[in-house]
């Protein structure tokens, strides 16, 4: 996450007003001022519009140093915002989601599914570098030497264990270092451990969990259709961080990958195979609003870490007094 301040043309025709004497361009419609986490200034960009009203990258390094100092002055004063893009959110949402150790889980199996969890989101970051190397390539190929550029491209790593000190500067220049770092860090450290004791952390006994799976099968109708049917079904309980499963069919073990040992009980996205993100929450909210949804496409894990395509159906169910979150899994095919 970063700050930015936009001057957009009112703000600058202030500017212009409070420095007249700067050569500034009458032609910038927008600034953009990026302050890093401690609010000094990290990036500045500039946009002019044509006739036709599109907008187009400036070469602020064409600015004279008096002109990008009184800007650096002038923009927060203007006032700034907290921004993050979709793409670094979807990143940030994996970190808040990795797995911790329960005392029940393998030791092994948790640092593996943490692991895979981390290189996730570093596929995903190295996605976001190359991109944004592709913008500064576009914005002004001159500025930034498109051949040099290229050849950043070609030395980002691959995978997250490569990632070192080297890299810095890499990361730095398109302001994605501070999120590198982190999971960087994350892949040097264990697991975390869940120091509260498991049956006080979401108000789940052993012996609650135990009842609920009574209760949420006690339906003929639901039992028919876990014995009988090819279809991935899961019940859990219901809740962003306190959803535990309850019991899942054969078709839904066999797409995972996993037995019911394995998974009883267990938190569904410590578990590793439901990803703790932005689609899972916009889910949790129509079920929290609607009671349900159809045909929501979404992506899990199995239990050698392949990502597998699904779309999944859902309804929230009172069962003996009880709410329960019913799914329904069909793996989406591949084009």
């Amino acid at each position: 996450m970063y700050a930015v301040a936009v001057l957009n043309t009112d703000t600058l025709a202030v500017f212009r007003s409070e420095y007249p004497w700067l050569s500034f361009p009458e032609d910038i419609c927008e600034v953009s001022l990026y302050l890093d986490d401690n609010r000094a200034p990290s990036r500045l960009t500039a946009l002019t519009q044509d006739a036709l009203g599109e907008r187009h990258a400036v070469n602020v390094d064409e600015f004279d140093v008096e002109t990008i100092l009184a800007l650096v002055r002038f923009a927060p004063q203007m006032g700034s915002k907290l921004e993050t893009s979709p793409d670094e959110a979807r990143v940030w949402s994996l970190l808040e989601g990795l797995p911790i150790a329960d005392g029940v889980t393998p030791i092994e199996d948790v640092e593996e599914q943490r692991r895979l969890r981390l290189e996730e989101a570093y596929r995903q970051t190295r996605q976001i570098t190359i991109e944004q190397f592709h913008v500064l390539m576009h914005a002004d190929s001159v500025r930034h030497n498109a051949s040099r550029l290229q050849t950043l491209i070609s030395q980002v790593p691959e995978s997250l264990h490569l990632v070192d000190e080297s890299h810095k500067s890499l990361f730095l220049e398109v302001d994605l270092w501070r999120l590198v770092a982190v999971l960087r860090d994350e892949l040097s450290l264990p697991a975390d451990f869940d120091l509260a004791p498991r049956d006080e952390t979401d108000g789940y006994t052993a012996a609650d969990l135990a009842q609920a799976e009574n209760a949420a099968m006690s339906d003929p109708v639901i039992q028919a259709l876990f014995d009988l049917s090819p279809v991935a079904f899961s019940i859990s309980t219901i809740g962003q961080n306190t959803s535990r499963y309850i019991r899942v069919n054969q078709a839904y073990l066999d797409l995972v990958g996993s037995n019911w040992d394995q998974i009883r009980g267990h938190e569904m996205v410590a578990s590793g195979i439901v990803s703790c993100s932005e689609a899972r929450a916009y889910r949790l909210m129509l079920l929290d609003r609607d009671g349900g949804y159809t045909g929501q496409l979404a992506d899990i894990r199995n239990a050698a870490g392949e990502s597998v395509s699904v779309s999944i159906s859902a309804r929230r169910l009172f069962v003996a007094g009880q709410f329960y979150d019913f799914e329904v899994l069909t793996r989406v095919a591949e084009a």
